[in-house]
């Protein structure tokens, strides 16, 4: 439940601006859209400047009212593209240049001064948050969710010594080292945001959560998601969430070939499901055709109400990142996987965000990006032994009621925001 305070709000008031939130399905949206919610909750003066559902398929066919007030927060929507972005890079990038440009001319005119949180979603807002300082004098908190220009060259998209990521990386070091506060969501992200930009960016970390109490752990027997897609007999190794270009997913289907292979006579004893859409769902789906799979399973993005069922049908959660990336990002399904009580099996380096949790926590097993193998003796020491698997999942709810808890992040977020000059 909101925790509610009597304390009269004496920080500055807020404005969120964010090309993502209710109701939108991402989970940066669902992130936002709780965390805009819990500082009402608190008496924070905090409202939103979005755009229309843009996020899926099912999104983009919504439209909602230019103005409107959701569970206590003003929410006003702008007008920006809302191409596919599965389309292609530019149909993305033509989405985040629309909202950034729309939202700098509505915030530039705008009567009210306020103080932005500014979410790097779009990835380059928070240079927004500069311009307008520095124009009309806006104070601006950057939340920095993926840490780009860095992020693009580990995909790929930018070359390092490329023009538009020295420009792009300069226009970050002046929002960075000028905004009021700095928040990130790791360790090893203020660790990397401290040694690219330099000790006065006053960065704090504030985690990522997921709703414990919309969350819980389920056995799958109770479970009717698990029922309706046979997934009460079988170990079931789940991943849910955005199928997209920075994971590690190839690795997994390669890995059920090896152990349909190997353990041909038990089959029936394990499951993968993806639930999900992305960049890279088609060749997934193709792998796992090419070789004859029948152990692996894809299904949609699944309806909030199912979320509850559909997140803890598992019994073992998946949480991959690709190598490079350590240190610009955490994926959010790390939150949902703790709060499932499932076991976790983090693709990650050891020096990632999710792989030091899992690896000093114990809460599941971490393997190398990359590596068929080492998922496949990880799974295989699972089937072997179902106790530390139910353990494992155990352990994981612990770490995310200890560490992860959403009423201890928003409380830190109010401490944050009190502190900025409005």
């Amino acid at each position: 439940m909101p925790e509610n305070t009597n304390d009269k709000w004496e920080g500055p008031s807020v404005k969120m601006v964010t090309q993502f939130f209710h109701p939108d399905t991402s989970a940066n949206a669902t992130i936002l859209t709780e965390l805009a919610i819990g500082l009402a909750d608190r008496g924070v003066d905090i409202d939103v400047l979005t755009g229309q559902p843009a996020y899926s398929s099912a999104d983009r066919e919504r439209t909602e009212p230019k103005f409107e007030v959701y569970e206590g927060v003003p929410i006003r929507r702008i007008i920006a593209t809302r191409f596919d972005k599965n389309e292609g890079t530019k149909y993305r990038l033509l989405n985040d240049v629309s909202f950034f440009l729309s939202a700098f001319l509505h915030l530039l005119f705008s009567r009210r001064k306020q103080t932005l949180l500014l979410p790097t979603a779009p990835p380059f807002l928070p240079i927004l948050g500069w311009w307008l300082g520095t124009i009309r004098g806006y104070s601006y908190v950057p939340v920095v969710y993926d840490l780009y220009p860095d992020m693009a060259v580990e995909l790929g998209y930018l070359s390092e010594d490329g023009v538009v990521y020295r420009v792009w990386d300069w226009l970050n070091r002046c929002a960075y080292r000028r905004a009021d506060e700095v928040i990130t969501i790791g360790e090893t992200m203020k660790e990397t945001l401290v040694s690219k930009y330099g000790e006065e960016c006053n960065v704090t970390v504030i985690h990522n959560w997921e709703d414990g109490e919309f969350i819980q752990p389920q056995q799958k027997t109770e479970n009717e998601f698990s029922w309706e897609h046979n997934l009460v007999e079988p170990t079931t190794v789940l991943y849910s969430g955005n199928l997209g270009l920075h994971h590690d997913l190839e690795s997994v289907v390669e890995a059920a070939s090896k152990l349909e292979k190997t353990r041909r006579s038990v089959s029936d004893q394990f499951e993968f499901l993806f639930i999900g859409e992305g960049g890279k769902k088609p060749k997934l789906m193709e792998m796992a055709a090419d070789y004859g799979l029948d152990t692996v399973s894809f299904l949609p993005y699944q309806p909030k109400e199912v979320l509850p069922d559909s997140l803890t049908s598992g019994d073992i959660a998946l949480v991959t990142m690709e190598e490079g990336v350590e240190g610009l990002c955490v994926s959010s399904k790390f939150y949902t996987a703790l709060a499932s009580g499932q076991a976790v099996l983090a693709i990650s380096k050891p020096d990632s965000e999710i792989g030091r949790v899992v690896e000093r926590t114990g809460c599941g097993i971490r393997v190398d990006p990359q590596s068929p193998d080492q998922i496949v003796d990880a799974i295989t020491r699972w089937l072997d032994d179902p106790e530390m698997t139910e353990k494992m999942g155990e352990r994981a709810r612990e770490v995310f009621e200890q560490e992860f808890n959403k009423q201890r992040s928003l409380k830190q977020y109010h401490e944050q925001l009190s502190k900025v000059d409005g």
